[in-house]
């Protein structure tokens, strides 16, 4: 769940200062005073050192009263404005603040410490210009020590990439996403399945069982005729503990969400599962061990194909504090020992609210280490050839602003990019916004496959396996089971083509070809696939095997639909079928019927020479253009006569 983080020069100033104060506290007894030109007297002491205990007593007023006592009989005494300045800070009252910072700097202006505080001030309110000029201007006193003197330049080196990046806008235009989603209360942390169609997110609500006290609980919207409904608690999933930060899976069969300070956790935060199963969410359960250990793992981010889940954690082994981690199951869902995504993307600061997009290539997420325009801003990493992370990319102002982003989700499209903000004009609270992201902070486009597998006789649904394959590499993309009902929906990366196999007990599995390598947009592929119960006459076209044009020699492309009928061959042993070649029109009746007989051969030689199935279980007949299924005056219906089949013969 999202906690508004802070700046790490932020409070690293503040705490400096505080340390002095404390010092100086010491110091009273001692009358002993290193940082001021000189040694204030002993009334000038008197009146600091009660100041020092009006402070410590939150007595703003007779703070206020004894520094300037202080500042009137000792103009050039430093630490009385400091606290005054502090005292002003801790008020809210910043105008104060720098303005007994600037009389300062006017009185004393051969010390560091005067605008080392004024650029502290100045960067905290977003003033950087400022800021800037002030560090500088600390940083050219020769006294300044050497720890003041590195944060310095180091917030130099930062403020001057956020200047150059505030010089630079990208297009950037948010748009509140309205009620019902937004109300009075947070809304923050969105996700979407592929398809678009369930809106989840997080929403802080009054804690019914503590005065004062915060719920946080999870929230989801369905869409209907293209308008999002009222959204609803999720049930068996909110309890009277918070819930948040989640991520849904892109096929909606499960859920992680973070769970903090609950009765069975392993440390302060810890990740939880639920699954969907006939319509309604399991109750959670805790991830245990590998994922979840006594320290802090939050904010979930689940891969398109399912297996890995991104998160963000503080246990050893990190660069610093909180950094992104991810871990990957199995088909048994034994997860494995996180991983740290190293240091391109991890900093000795906070790395928090992981997002990766369902191209698997593209890495949202928020930081504190890595330069940008302000407190925690958003940045995005990209893998290499190689699969690795290495190129981590500021998404740019005014996206970016001067103050703390709440992280960014990107839909599976690629267009449009939601936030959460408390900007002017909202709701209340925190708002969900969506708006359009430019071009180069855009992920790979993502399309989706959604329909459902059915009894080609009985139209009833089936629980069937449904697979992805990369036909170049052979590696099983993603691997999935339809629902109860039949029904099924996975993403689909482009860049690739791909082999669909589905595959259920009892029944002759089906085949597709989806090719998307130099497919540029986002169409959803939207179809049911009929299942044909196993027994003589059933037949499918495998739609995976290549040949080049009027050739037989089979393409490598095919080993991979090859390799998925020998198994189907080796998994029901008793099975008898037939290849069968087919072409369109073109040429000769003669020539058509020996170039579908050598590619039904070809085929049938792979199975038995290669696969080692029994020559005995396998015919191949070629019929040239004589059983067309399609219309041979288009090229799209030769196209799809041009084919090869398999028929179950005994």
């Amino acid at each position: 769940m999202y906690k508004a983080p802070v700046n790490k020069y932020q409070l690293i100033i503040l705490l400096c200062f505080l340390a002095l104060i404390l010092c100086q506290n010491i110091a009273w007894g001692q009358k002993n005073n290193t940082i001021a030109n000189n040694l204030p007297s002993a009334r000038v002491s008197s009146y600091y050192t009660q100041a020092l205990h009006a402070f410590d007593h939150h007595d703003a007023e007779e703070v206020e009263k004894w520094c300037n006592k202080a500042i009137k009989e000792d103009p050039y005494y430093i630490e009385p404005y400091r606290l005054l300045a502090f005292q002003y800070d801790r008020l809210r009252q910043y105008d104060d603040q720098k303005n007994i910072l600037r009389q300062l700097i006017s009185q004393v202006p051969d010390k560091y410490e005067g605008y080392w505080d004024l650029a502290g001030a100045e960067d905290r309110a977003g003033e950087i210009d400022s800021a800037l000029k002030h560090y500088e201007m600390a940083l050219s006193i020769k006294d300044m020590p050497a720890s003041y003197k590195k944060m310095a330049e180091e917030r130099v080196k930062a403020i001057k990439i956020a200047i150059g990046l505030i010089n630079h806008p990208v297009p950037f235009n948010p748009i509140n996403v309205g009620k019902p989603i937004n109300s009075k209360y947070d809304e923050y942390l969105p996700t979407i399945t592929v398809d678009g169609q369930d809106f989840y997110f997080t929403r802080k609500l009054p804690d019914p069982y503590s005065v004062g006290g915060i719920n946080e609980d999870l929230f989801v919207s369905h869409k209907k005729d293209s308008v999002w409904q009222e959204p609803q608690g999720v049930d068996n999933v909110n309890t009277e503990d918070n819930e948040g930060a989640m991520s849904i899976a892109p096929d909606g069969s499960y859920m992680v969400f973070t769970g903090c300070e609950r009765p069975d956790g392993e440390g302060s935060c810890d990740l939880y599962l639920s699954f969907f199963v006939d319509g309604k969410w399991t109750k959670p359960v805790n991830m245990g061990p590998p994922v979840n250990t006594k320290y802090k793992e939050t904010q979930p981010s689940i891969s398109y194909d399912g297996r890995s889940i991104y998160f963000s954690s503080d246990r050893p082994g990190t660069y610093g504090k909180l950094d992104i981690w991810v871990t990957t199951r199995d088909n048994n869902w034994n997860f494995s020992e996180p991983v740290n995504l190293g240091p391109a993307v991890n900093t000795d600061q906070n790395e928090q609210t992981p997002f990766i997009h369902p191209d698997n290539q593209t890495l949202y997420f928020t930081s504190y280490g890595h330069a940008g325009v302000g407190k925690n801003d958003i940045f995005f990493a990209r893998k290499n050839t190689k699969g690795e992370w290495d190129s981590v990319t500021n998404i740019g102002y005014p996206i970016n602003t001067t103050g703390e982003e709440a992280g960014l989700m990107v839909d599976p499209q690629g267009e449009y990019a939601y936030i959460s903000s408390d900007r002017p004009g909202g709701y209340g609270g925190l708002d969900i916004y969506r708006f359009k992201l430019y071009d180069k902070a855009r992920p790979h486009p993502v399309t989706y496959l959604k329909g459902s597998v059915l009894d080609v006789f009985k139209n009833t649904g089936i629980l069937a396996t449904i697979e992805l394959v990369d036909l170049v590499t052979g590696e099983s993309v993603i691997k999935t089971n339809s629902h109860k009902d039949g029904s099924f929906l996975i993403a689909l990366p482009t860049g690739k083509d791909y082999l669909v196999n589905v595959s259920a007990d009892g029944y002759l599995f089906y085949s597709d070809h989806i090719p998307l390598k130099d497919y540029k947009e986002t169409t959803p592929f939207v179809h049911d696939v009929a299942m044909q119960p196993i027994k003589p006459g059933s037949k499918i076209v495998l739609k995976n095997i290549f040949f080049n044009t009027d050739a037989y020699e089979l393409k490598k492309e095919s080993d991979v639909e090859l390799d998925k009928l020998a198994a189907f061959m080796k998994a029901n042993p008793t099975l008898k079928i037939e290849i069968s070649g087919h072409t369109d029109n073109t040429g000769t009746k003669e020539h058509n019927i020996t170039l579908s007989t050598q590619r039904a051969k070809a085929v049938s030689d792979y199975l038995t020479k290669t696969s080692g199935i029994s020559p005995g279980r396998i015919t191949s007949k070629g019929y040239g253009d004589a059983q067309p299924i399609a219309d041979n005056s288009t090229e799209a219906g030769k196209a799809q006569n041009r084919r090869t089949e398999v028929k179950i013969v005994d």
